[in-house]
């Protein structure tokens, strides 16, 4: 049975004083994200308030409020505003958690590839910022958001996605960070760009197919870094059995939950 989703309030009647936060759910370098409970109704949301009136924090909620509808991108309701004029994205509460929280309670075991494949093939994006689908989602810096070679504009965003989805599925496949956690900017730089490329290690048991699609993600040099299309029609996800993946993610999200 499908749950159903809370209906937010009218835009225009909104408010932040009406909601209140319940416990926090997470921060990144540039906003922090809460579970709130509208006062009236009672109907739980997840609330990310930017750290400051940034420009770039409107144009990431009219992109969210765009993509209104889409089964891949979480819902934004509406956009509210702090005491600074900081702005806030009243968001859907993803409250299954995040593919990191199934990867604590499986106790450092990756998942397996049919659930990789899926994971990747249809993730639940979150807004920039806010900890999504990672099992570094805690850290400020991250090695998923510290593509090298990252440049401004679409095309630029679309590389760098490339190479945050090759260390998220790599990290979910080893079910442990790439990176040690705590790192500072200019450690976690010195470990992505001037040590070895990030790999499957030779020594697990994994398929050719998922091999080469880590490979093709987290290459330093953008240019070299896989596409979105050609990620699509890679072996990896084109050869897989979608409805076996979607059961096999399925029943480890029910499994890790009980």
């Amino acid at each position: 049975m499908m749950r159903k989703v809370p209906t937010p309030p009218p835009a225009e009647e909104t408010r932040l004083s009406d909601f209140d936060c319940i416990g926090d759910l997470g921060a990144g370098g540039s906003a922090r994200v809460c579970k709130v409970r509208h006062r009236r109704t009672g109907a739980m949301f997840a609330l990310k308030m930017s750290n400051d009136a940034d420009p770039r924090r409107e144009e990431e909620a009219e992109v969210l409020r765009r993509a209104a509808g889409s089964p891949h991108v979480v819902a934004c309701h509406t956009l509210l505003r702090g005491l600074g004029g900081e702005p806030g994205c009243l968001l859907e509460l993803m409250d299954a958690g995040s593919l990191g929280d199934i990867l604590c309670r499986r106790r450092g075991r990756g998942l397996p590839e049919q659930a990789l494949a899926e994971a990747a093939r249809r993730p639940r994006t979150a807004p920039r910022g806010w900890p999504s689908c990672t099992p570094a989602a805690s850290r400020t810096s991250t090695p998923e958001r510290f593509a090298p070679g990252a440049r401004p504009g679409p095309l630029g965003a679309m590389s760098a996605d490339v190479w945050s989805l090759g260390v998220t599925v790599l990290e979910l496949f080893l079910g442990r960070f790439v990176v040690a956690p705590g790192l500072s900017d200019a450690a976690l730089e010195l470990a992505i760009c001037h040590s070895g490329p990030l790999r499957v290690p030779e020594e697990a048991e994994a398929s050719a197919e998922l091999r080469e699609f880590v490979a093709v993600c987290p290459q330093r040099d953008p240019a070299r870094r896989a596409t979105v299309t050609q990620l699509l029609r890679h072996p990896f996800l084109a050869r897989r059995d979608v409805q076996v993946s979607r059961r096999v993610l399925g029943e480890i999200i029910v499994d890790s939950s009980m």
